[in-house]
């Protein structure tokens, strides 16, 4: 996540709108201190069963409607 746009530098706008439905949504979800801490304390989480893994994905995913690949 260390590559946020800056939504107020200019050029933003041109660069916004090169990005596809799911970057804009990172780019969007990337301002949300919530999200940004619960995605890192996510990734953090290192869980070997694959199973448990995809649970631990939903779970954190289903309140921001995100669905990540399998």
């Amino acid at each position: 996540m260390d590559t946020r746009l800056d939504w107020y530098a200019p050029g933003f706008l041109d660069r916004a709108l090169s990005l596809d439905l799911p970057e804009f949504a990172q780019e969007f979800l990337s301002l949300n201190d919530h999200y940004v801490r619960g995605y890192q304390a996510l990734m953090s989480h290192h869980v070997t069963d694959a199973a448990a893994r995809q649970r631990d994905l939903a779970t954190f995913a289903r309140p921001w409607g995100l669905r990540f690949p399998y």
